[in-house]
């Protein structure tokens, strides 16, 4: 809400970072990103349908006794952002870097816990095994 409220124009941090408001319609790196609103209703039914079983695979491990570290972070930033995606008609983006022409996709804090928490994930699988 504070990338919604401030982030008017882009606000740069240093040659690197620069917070500016985006709304993504789409997926990951804005693929599936359009005006069609079918394709949006489709994009976020289906996420909200990932989230439910991941949300599901993650009980039963934890049922387990096993750690869902990993797990509560892919589901706490999937249901940020499908919460945006509900309520503000897209995903609020904001982290922007850069360096020389080089731009990564912008991103939000949602973002970086999927991310981690797939990276955890990854860990404790290639452990296990």
């Amino acid at each position: 809400m504070w990338a919604l409220k401030y982030l008017a124009t882009p606000l740069v941090m240093n040659q690197f970072v620069t917070l500016e408001f985006a709304l993504n319609r789409g997926i990951s790196w804005g693929l599936f990103h359009g005006a069609n609103n079918l394709g949006y209703i489709l994009v976020t039914c289906l996420v909200a349908a990932i989230l439910v079983a991941i949300g599901i695979w993650t009980w039963r491990l934890y049922c387990e006794g096993k750690i869902v570290c990993g797990q509560i972070l892919i589901l706490a930033g999937g249901v940020s952002n499908l919460v945006d995606r509900i309520f503000q008609g897209g995903v609020i983006d904001f982290i922007s870097l850069s360096v020389g022409d080089w731009q990564w996709p912008i991103f939000n804090f949602a973002d970086i816990m999927i991310d981690l928490g797939v990276l955890i994930v990854v860990i404790q699988n290639l452990r296990n095994k």
